[in-house]
């Protein structure tokens, strides 16, 4: 937690802020966030993320690949896109808000938003080469001995830290906006 917690104050004092986001009332009536990521390098693998904290900054989640919300419980964030064959210029985001459908903005009033990407750039491809060439090299030995750890057979988690990386130590993330209270309540056309 003292990981997010530290990624959000970052956000706080980083350089580039946005008011770009905005709540609005979507047409089944529920608030939903509209705002858009800038890329700076399309066509580089990466991932966008798109986080929020509690006023407080004890509770976080992190938008995951499915479009749903994930509490945050600490280690690597959870990416929102994935592009392997290269991040588009911009990631446009319509979401509705974390948990039960509700009309109103009330439970998330005063959180934060915050959008960013980071990409796989060569260097880090390079160590994930290096990586994979290594472990190559020890699987049969460490397969025979009964120590070879599965988790070895995929690069995802190596590639996931190289790209936080990223975003964290360039500071490719933006404040998208504090969540006002929204009513979108539906018309009463009471008989």
């Amino acid at each position: 937690m003292k990981r997010i917690l530290m990624f959000f104050f970052m956000l706080s004092v980083g350089q580039v802020v946005s008011a770009a986001g905005r709540l609005a009332c979507s047409p089944d009536f529920r608030p939903v966030i509209q705002d858009a990521v800038a890329v700076n390098e399309p066509g580089q693998p990466g991932l966008v993320f798109v986080g929020m904290h509690s006023p407080d900054q004890r509770t976080a989640y992190f938008l995951n690949l499915q479009g749903g919300w994930d509490a945050y419980q600490g280690g690597l964030y959870q990416p929102a896109a994935r592009y392997d064959a290269g991040l588009p210029s911009s990631y446009p985001l319509t979401r509705y808000l974390p948990g039960t459908p509700s009309y109103t903005s009330a439970a998330f009033q005063g959180w934060t938003i915050y959008l960013g990407y980071g990409v796989l750039t060569p260097k880090a491809q390079g160590m994930v080469k290096t990586r994979r060439d290594a472990l190559n090299q020890l699987r049969p030995e460490r397969v025979a001995q009964g120590k070879w750890n599965p988790e070895y057979d995929s690069d995802d988690r190596f590639k996931l830290s190289l790209i936080q990386k990223d975003l964290m130590d360039n500071q490719k993330y933006v404040k998208s906006m504090v969540i006002p209270y929204l009513d979108c309540s539906p018309p009463d056309h009471g008989k």
